[in-house]
């Protein structure tokens, strides 16, 4: 999960595996991270769980099912013919310019594009994000579930889907921590594009689409 640093605090000294303490600041807009605190330099015993069965960009995408808020079984496959958005949520999320941000970004999707794309938005927290818990949600987004779904399933069923386009999450201390991806599906069921982490604009991601809407 990508964070960034507070004014200009000096990051020259870290390196991929250190260990570091710091103060998390959470705004209605943003989480912002300050007082960093080196406490070991390259830690190799940090495991790290790894995706499973990603998909390069051009190759098809393996058919999955889920469930959506409204109960209703969601097979990726009954939606050839469409591009199709999938990003990953939790409903539970406490940092504004992540879960809150995707999902943001998919309600201008929505309301940009209508009936003419598909927006997947799968739970990492299928323990807690019931079809009833995403019902709420979906409403506080004004999602229109004929085209938004938000999505669940086991944890199992969850894992092996994100792995597909290279997520990794696990519980920490009463959250989720995961990587952030948006994928764009062609209408072939082929993997079009994926845009890693939170920090893109909305109009970046309705340029990607537009722009891979016109090749269909």
């Amino acid at each position: 999960m990508p964070f960034h640093a507070e004014g200009s605090q000096d990051l020259s000294g870290l390196t991929p595996g250190s260990r570091i303490a710091f103060q998390l600041k959470v705004t209605r807009r943003a989480a912002t991270v300050r007082h960093i605190h080196v406490e070991q330099l390259a830690a190799s015993d940090v495991p790290l769980p790894k995706p499973e069965g990603k998909v390069a960009i051009g190759e098809a995408l393996p058919d999955f099912t889920l469930t959506d808020q409204d109960g209703r079984t969601v097979r990726l496959s009954s939606f050839r013919g469409k591009l199709v958005a999938v990003d990953f949520i939790y409903t539970r999320c406490p940092l504004p310019n992540v879960c809150p941000m995707l999902s943001a970004n998919f309600a201008r999707l929505q309301k940009r594009f209508g009936g003419k794309i598909t927006l997947l938005s799968i739970t990492l927290d299928p323990q807690y994000d019931t079809p009833q818990v995403l019902t709420d949600y979906a409403q506080r987004w004004r999602a229109d579930s004929g085209i938004w779904h938000f999505l669940t399933g086991s944890a199992d069923e969850i894992r092996k889907v994100a792995g597909h386009f290279g997520v990794i999450f696990w519980p920490e201390e009463g959250a989720i921590t995961h990587t952030s991806s948006t994928a764009i599906i062609d209408s072939t069921g082929r993997l079009a594009a994926i845009v890693e982490g939170s920090s893109f604009t909305s109009q970046q991601l309705i340029d990607l689409v537009q722009s891979l809407s016109a090749k269909t």
